[in-house]
């Protein structure tokens, strides 16, 4: 995985979630975020289609099911959001946890993207990162959808680790989509879409 690409899309946030940890909010908190909020890019039955998703890498297989009972503890405990950002930080943000060749996400709406991921046919997207002023990552990935397991399990857990809704949500309407990376382009203002991997 290219070094540059890990330093924005894992490094850079993890320093933007222990800034709000520690109650630093700025300006550029929002600006941040653009790495947790790309666009997910999708053709098909729905016609081309673009939707911001929030995003996140996955824990590597052999660590996955240790992290998701620390997950089911923390998610039976009542919701306190400075310890839950230090959760997020302590066991999820964890560098020699993480699978960066894999990122994943909730489908919530069930809109075009389902659409054009469930028609049928290889399932694929881009994923456009975009940081202003220059900063832009075009990630083109194969697609897994998961309805239950530990994968889905995963996803539906980080999501309500830090967005805990007041009643239990239902998880058998939120599937998680999986993208297995396989080729990224640089498509920064000096790159101009050169590929990185």
């Amino acid at each position: 995985m290219p070094e540059a690409f890990v330093e924005y899309a894992f490094r850079q946030r993890v320093r933007l979630i222990r800034e709000m940890a520690s109650g630093r909010v700025g300006p550029g908190t929002l600006l941040g975020f653009t790495r947790h909020n790309p666009a997910i890019i999708t053709c098909g039955p729905a016609g081309p289609n673009g939707s911001i998703k929030g995003i996140g890498f996955i824990h590597r297989e052999e660590v996955l099911e240790e992290t998701l009972e620390r997950m089911r503890e923390e998610l039976a405990r009542p919701f306190d959001p400075r310890r839950a950002a230090e959760f997020l930080l302590g066991e999820i943000y964890v560098e020699d946890k993480i699978d960066f060749g894999k990122l994943t996400t909730l489908e919530l709406a069930k809109g075009h993207t389902w659409r054009n991921l469930t028609s049928g046919g290889p399932a694929r997207a881009t994923i456009l990162f975009f940081t202003p002023p220059e900063t832009s990552y075009e990630l083109r990935c194969d697609v897994e959808i998961h309805e239950s397991g530990p994968i889905w399990e995963f996803v539906n857990s980080v999501h309500d680790l830090f967005h805990r809704p007041s009643k239990p949500r239902d998880w058998k309407k939120t599937p998680a989509y999986l993208f297995k990376i396989r080729e990224i382009y640089d498509n920064g203002a000096e790159a101009m879409g050169v590929r990185i991997l």
